[in-house]
């Protein structure tokens, strides 16, 4: 896993957490609420596949390696 790659997880998964949180607090319609809760377990499944990931790489000692790119 690449430095970038490794970073791309990170910052993915910040971005669901944080949807989530926006989507906590609002007072949505039935049709909305109904979407949101389809929305909330698939937000759900990709948080575990992305824990499942970094756990993979930190947890085989694979530190996420730079990627150097030519000019």
């Amino acid at each position: 896993m690449t430095a970038e790659n490794f970073v791309d997880l990170i910052e993915e998964m910040v971005d669901v957490k944080l949807q989530q949180h926006v989507e906590s607090h609002m007072k949505p319609t039935p049709e909305i609420a109904a979407i949101l809760a389809e929305k909330k377990m698939t937000d759900g499944r990709r948080l575990k596949q992305i824990r499942a990931e970094l756990i993979r790489a930190l947890g085989e000692g694979e530190a996420p390696t730079r990627q150097l790119q030519s000019a």
